[in-house]
Parts: C-alpha cells; structure tokens; sequence
C-alpha cells in the first residue's frame, strides 16, 4: 500500500486543535469578567474543529487502511493510539477530584459502570470523566465499523465506497430524527436512553464519511463514473437536509463549513515546502491529540489563578491569547516527552521520523 507523507493533513490537525483550544479559552476569564464575547459570526461555528478532526480521521483511516489489512490488527493499532495517552489524562481528572471533591468532573461519581465506560471509551449517555473524550466515543465507533468491514467485505475499493455510503445513512438517520451530536447530561431533558444507538445514528458519522469517501474517490481516480460513486452520498445528504426537523440543519451545515476548510486544503496540496513554517505544523499536527487532551486542564487551572489575582475585563483578549498559546505550548511538550516515546515504544516504531514518504498518524 502506498503511503504518503501529507503536510496539509498536518496544517488540518494543527487547525482542528488549535481551533478547540480557542473555543474554550472562556475557562481562563470566566472568573474575573464576562463582557468580551467571542465575534457573533463565530458563534455558530464555536469548536467546529471537532467536526474538522472527524473528516481528517475519515480520510486518514481510509488512506492507511489496505485490502489486506485485518478487522483484529486495525482495531490493536487505533486502541494501542487513542487508550493509553487517554487513560494518563482520565486518571489526572480523578486525581484532581481526589485533591478537591468542589472542581467540576462532569458528575463524576466512583460509580462502577460509569468509571469503566470512560477508561473503556465506551458511549454514555452525558459526557466522560475526562469531558473532552466524548469526541473519541465517536472515533471508536467509525472504528468499529471500519473493522466490520475489513472482517466482512475486506478493505478493496468497493467495499470502501459502500462503507461511505453506510456512514452517509447513518448520519442521515441521526439529522431526521434529531439525534444530538453532543453529549447530554444523563438525566437531562431529550437525553438520549440509548446511547449506542444515538452514538451510531450521529450527525458526525457524515463527517466522518466525508473524509472517507474524499480518500475513497482518490483512490478509484480510474473510475470512469466518480460521480456516480458519491452521488449515494449526496442523495443521502440531501434528503437528510430536506427531513430535518426545526433546527435539525445545524450539524450538516457545521460539517460543511468544515469540508470546505478541508477542502481548501488538499487543493493545495503540493504547494507545501519545506520550510520552518511547515516543520513547525507538522509537529503540531502530531501533537494535536496531546494538545486536545490537556489543553482543558491549563486553561482550566488558569482561570482559577486569574480568578484570585482578579485582574481588569479589559485584559480578557491579552488573557486568552496567552493562555492559548501556553495550551499549545504544553501539548507540544506533552507529546515530545510522554505521547511520542509511549507510542514509538508501543509500537515499535524507530527513533527517528523516516525521511522518506510516512502516513501522518490518525488524529
């Protein structure tokens, strides 16, 4: 199987993460004022990097996966990725409320089930212990599928198309009926009783087919008809905007909003050089998932010390840019010194990055 090495995938991770980190810069001037507000055109598109991580992940899983690949060998590699930084950052989480029971865990309780559903990455209902892993409930997912696939269809090219058909379907499913894309309080008022089903049936599972069948088309360049291999797809997103209920558009409208950043993107592939610029994206790009992780807990710890020092309102915009910046930071560090050396040592991978052609890992 070919592999390339992709620097606009990285821009893109770079982008979703950063975008992420910004979105929740309020925690850090939540505690001394509230009158800077984010630009009200922003508002809707508020953490649209999450849907850009889940159309770069349905890109870069098709790309890496092959018509020989195993159902059992994909799913050893995306746990042995996701699990164990995710497992140092959820045991943190619980550290924190050990220290101090008042700091907010999502309802965190030393329950049995619900313990076992975060560390296992399994789909609740409302948010995880450690709240930004409700995003990787989904990820484990679209890997679910992508394994039934292997195990029943194989990893050939038209199994891969229907795959993105099935996604399609599935999303299409969630928009209609209304399923919500985000996570609930358990308990709360329209949660979902299900939460496999509302995890499958998800807005997202477009995004992720997006990025799926975009591989997928490169891939059958030879095709005679490559229209005709997405127009399932459209058809299906069609409909699903034509059915949704009051409101219903928003999670397809904020997919589309990132498929045109994505887009953007790999119409400029090639026009990346190597230049420091792009030495620098690439490893943020890399430790985008580091940065996801942990970005809450600086920003978090420091609006309680912005909190206590009580500075003016008018430092709001100054407060967050730094405190962006120092999340970024931290993440890279993060990566450099745990991620890189755990997953390297997990895998097996050599000391140093090839100089030839590498698949940028999944997000």
């Amino acid at each position: 199987m070919q592999k390339e090495r992709r620097v606009e995938i990285q821009w893109l991770r770079a982008i979703a993460a950063c975008e992420v980190v910004a979105c929740h810069s309020g925690l850090l001037t939540k505690h001394f004022t509230s009158t800077v507000q984010m630009p009200a055109w922003y508002a809707p598109l508020s953490a649209i990097g999450v849907e850009l991580f889940f159309i770069v992940s349905g890109y870069v899983i098709c790309m890496r996966v092959g018509a020989s690949d195993g159902a059992r060998p994909f799913l050893v590699s995306r746990i042995l990725r996701l699990y164990p930084m995710y497992w140092i950052f959820t045991s943190v989480a619980v550290l924190a409320y050990l220290l101090n029971a008042t700091w907010h865990l999502n309802n965190f309780t030393f329950a049995l089930v619900p313990m076992a559903k975060s560390y296992l990455i399994l789909p609740q209902t409302g948010f995880p212990i450690l709240g930004v892993g409700w995003t990787l409930e989904h990820e484990m997912v679209f890997y679910f599928f992508v394994a039934v696939m292997l195990l029943t269809l194989g990893g050939g090219s038209r199994a891969k198309l229907f795959l993105a058909w099935l996604l399609a379907g599935l999303g299409a499913v969630g928009v209609v009926i209304g399923a919500p894309p985000y996570p609930l309080i358990a308990g709360a008022p329209g949660a979902e009783s299900n939460a496999l089903l509302s995890h499958v049936f998800s807005p997202f599972m477009f995004a992720f087919g997006l990025g799926w069948l975009v591989r997928v088309l490169e891939d059958r360049r030879t095709s005679s008809q490559p229209w005709l291999d997405a127009l399932p797809f459209l058809l299906l997103a069609a409909g699903a905007l034509w059915l949704a209920p009051e409101g219903g558009q928003v999670p397809l409208q904020r997919i589309s909003v990132a498929a045109i950043v994505f887009a953007g993107f790999l119409a400029c592939r090639g026009r990346f050089t190597d230049t420091p610029l792009n030495r620098l994206i690439w490893q943020l790009g890399d430790a985008s998932f580091s940065i996801y992780l942990s970005h809450w807990f600086v920003l978090s710890a420091g609006g309680k010390l912005m909190g206590r020092l009580g500075p003016p309102y008018w430092l709001d915009l100054p407060v967050r840019i730094v405190g962006i910046g120092v999340s970024i930071a931290f993440g890279l560090a993060i990566f450099l010194l745990i991620e890189k050396p755990l997953d390297r040592k997990l895998r097996r991978r050599p000391s140093t990055l090839p100089v030839g052609n590498a698949v940028p890992s999944a997000p």
